[in-house]
């Protein structure tokens, strides 16, 4: 018994740090992600919108091996083309590539 409960400590303890180094950020500003991409520019394979809800746009990119999720307030940033957020497996994965150096203008289609 004491041994089953030092193991789901350990267990616990690596999730804890596993977590706690690699946070996920909820909301971004512009100025974020604008200086987050130029840091990480050769890194990353551009910034693809996903749709905006009703209080934020949402954007994802590929950084080396993992996937950011970028989330902007709507009130912060105005997209010219706007469509509709879905998180549905039927959906596709986004609308089109936006280069957040210049005001997240549409730059080519997501095929």
């Amino acid at each position: 018994m004491k041994m089953n409960f030092l193991i789901a400590i350990c267990i616990m303890a690596v999730f804890e740090a596993c977590t706690a180094s690699n946070p996920v950020q909820k909301s971004w500003s512009v100025k974020e992600v604008q200086q987050w991409y130029n840091k990480d520019s050769v890194k990353t394979n551009s910034v693809l919108y996903r749709g905006t809800d009703n209080s934020s746009h949402h954007f994802l990119s590929q950084f080396i091996d993992k996937w950011v999720f970028l989330t902007i307030n709507k009130n912060e940033l105005s997209l010219p083309e706007v469509k509709p957020y879905k998180v549905d497996s039927a959906v596709k994965l986004g609308y089109y590539y936006v280069d957040p150096n210049n005001h997240f203008v549409k730059i080519r289609e997501f095929n």
